[in-house]
């Protein structure tokens, strides 16, 4: 019987194991979410735009909870005045680590090759950003930057994009729903369907406890349902770019959120040789153009 016992001395300790993830899972999910301060780096900018030879206007916006956040309004310099009111603005939602000073080698190659503005702003309690990160004040923050944008005399109405990567997807197709008319397209990169989907991927141990239709669903308080997002865009053009070598979230979730409408306006691009936060260098022969292209051809919202 000495089998016996160690079977149960086996389940008892697997049973522990995942009491303590759960528990994880419940009280530290933010701080999982959300990594404003990578471990022993300063939360501080490390450098600013103009070391990228990028023009750029700082800009301080405030949310409807009272919240001020840091944004920056850039574009490249070679654009005259002119051309520059007339280019689209792209409003880019950054992944879930560091502050947006952190994406200034992307937002260099996304005015380069789109010649376009760029629009980044730090979420709260990221970089000089109030307040402290979660579902709701993200979505409160992605929505005060749409509004500021749209609401600049010198930027192109009819031309605003939006662009998330990772936690920046969810985001951006956040706000995408809220503030669909206004919105001339949406690029989402390498993108979760829903975070309960995501728990199985991260922490095997859980699969039986959390997941779609599964028990302990309730103990995920940050849904990103990005499924439910989409469901409301079936009519704005959207491009999804995954790579197929991300290990940090599961290709499969951005094929099944493409599969919610596999038509036009939608279409996806793959990418072979792109991980995680790389595509736009491991693969940018495949990458710009076809953002490029994607951006080029977008009709204005009212059309």
């Amino acid at each position: 019987m000495d089998w016996l016992r160690l079977l149960g001395k086996t389940a008892s300790a697997v049973a522990g194991l995942a009491g303590i993830a759960l528990a994880l899972v419940y009280f530290f999910q933010e701080k999982i979410l959300y990594v404003p301060r990578l471990p022993g780096v300063s939360n501080e900018y490390p450098h600013l735009p103009d070391a990228f030879q990028l023009r750029y206007e700082d800009v301080w916006l405030t949310t409807s909870d009272g919240l001020r956040l840091h944004a920056w309004l850039i574009s490249a310099p070679e654009l005259s005045e002119q051309q520059r009111r007339a280019a689209p603005t792209v409003i880019f939602c950054q992944e879930n680590a560091g502050n947006m000073a952190w994406r200034l080698h992307f937002i260099k190659r996304l005015c380069y090759h789109l010649r376009c503005n760029a629009f980044i702003f730090s979420y709260r309690g990221y970089g000089r950003s109030q307040g402290t990160p979660s579902e709701q004040g993200l979505q409160l923050d992605v929505e005060c930057a749409v509004d500021y944008v749209l609401g600049r005399a010198d930027l192109n109405a009819q031309r605003i994009v939006l662009f998330g990567r990772s936690l920046g997807g969810a985001v951006a197709a956040h706000a995408a729903a809220r503030r669909r008319p206004q919105i001339a397209g949406l690029v989402l990169e390498n993108t979760f369907t829903r975070i309960v989907d995501l728990v199985p991927h991260k922490l095997p141990l859980l699969k039986p406890l959390v997941g779609p239709g599964k028990l302990c669903n309730f103990l995920v308080r940050n849904h990103w349902d990005t499924k439910a997002r989409l469901q409301q865009l079936k009519d704005l053009p959207i491009l999804f770019l995954s790579s197929l070598r991300d290990t940090m979230l599961p290709p499969s979730q951005m094929l099944e959120l493409y599969a919610l409408h596999p038509a036009a306006p939608w279409s996806m691009k793959f990418f072979d040789d792109g991980q995680h936060l790389d595509t736009y260098e491991t693969d940018a022969a495949q990458y710009w153009p076809a953002v490029q292209q994607f951006v080029i051809h977008l009709p204005a919202p009212e059309e």
